[in-house]
């Protein structure tokens, strides 16, 4: 969940926030969109594995993690693009402790009596600087310097990133992966029903696109469709779709040491094949398509990072 500045809580939406980086990216002549994906695909990742016991943040934490993801990976110009595109608040408020107080508790989850010791370390160094009126991102800037270890913070905690470049965009390349998997898993590759993303550089997963209507052709399936039906099939994509997640594995682990990477699977054509296969309405069917597909998530050897149906 995600808190605006006006205080309304509404739900986080990933696609919204990739949009943002794109429009950043696009604003200073770059045009490889995966980056964008990657970035708001990691801060996604950074949310969902926080420590918080209630998953709400604000939209400025959301954008200082992105802003600190676009600097260590060595797009400052970009960082400031997105800053000034995406700031949050105009105010200025006075470093009075109620005030400061409540401003720390939407940005920082760390406990009451912490927070307390924290706003009076702010408020004293403000004194000292003479700062009678700032801007909220003053505050919560000068909070950070004074954080320690000593406050057990809660806050999002950063994905590790390598400078981006471009010789460096894949860890393991898509090609590379498709040699290494099962015959089965081979021939719906070649059908377009399943599509790898290589391991990349800048946030390292597993990117899997299954395309459902293709899927159903490949097996002579034609609507409308139940439930039942579709199951047993579901279970057995679900196995190919493993034996690609496997076979990441042991590669990423092989040639870029990389281990336990989130698995993030998109289901692109959803909503048509709702339409057509289920005579159904999209997207009012998400939340039953999300239960149909539970054969398939359930095969799998590990847990989802994500699971994306459009």
């Amino acid at each position: 969940m995600l808190t605006n500045p006006d205080g309304v809580t509404t739900a986080f939406e990933p696609d919204r926030l990739q949009s943002r980086i794109i429009q950043s990216f696009l604003a200073a002549g770059i045009t490889e969109s995966y980056l964008a994906d990657d970035i708001s695909l990691a801060v996604e990742f950074s949310l969902q594995k926080s420590k918080r016991k209630e998953k709400v943040f604000t939209l400025s934490e959301i954008n200082n993690s992105v802003v600190r993801i676009l600097k260590d990976t060595g797009f400052p110009e970009i960082a400031a693009i997105y800053l000034r595109n995406n700031a949050c608040s105009k105010l200025t408020i006075t470093p009075e402790f109620n005030t400061i107080k409540k401003l720390f508790q939407e940005h920082f989850g760390i406990n009451l009596n912490s927070i307390d010791e924290l706003v009076g370390k702010v408020i004293s160094a403000a004194q000292h600087l003479n700062i009678s009126n700032a801007s909220p991102e003053l505050f919560i800037e000068l909070a950070k310097h004074y954080e320690t270890e000593d406050f057990a913070s809660e806050d999002i905690e950063p994905v590790s990133f390598d400078s981006w470049e471009q010789d460096n965009r894949w860890l393991v390349s898509a090609k590379t992966l498709e040699q290494d998997l099962a015959v089965s898993t081979r021939n719906l590759i070649n059908a377009k029903v399943i599509r790898l993303i290589g391991v990349s550089g800048m946030f390292p997963s597993v990117r899997i696109f299954f395309m459902i209507n293709e899927f159903c052709d490949f097996h002579g399936l034609t609507g409308p469709l139940t439930e039942m039906t579709l199951m047993p099939y579901l279970f057995s994509a679900g196995k190919a779709i493993d034996n690609c997640i496997a076979t990441t594995d042991l590669i990423a682990a092989k040639q870029a040491n990389q281990k336990d990477l989130p698995i993030f699977i998109t289901i692109p054509d959803m909503s048509s094949f709702a339409s057509q296969m289920l005579d159904a309405s999209w997207p009012g069917v998400e939340k039953d398509c999300r239960e149909m597909v539970t054969p398939l998530c359930n095969s799998l050897s590990r847990p989802l990072f994500k699971l994306k149906l459009s």
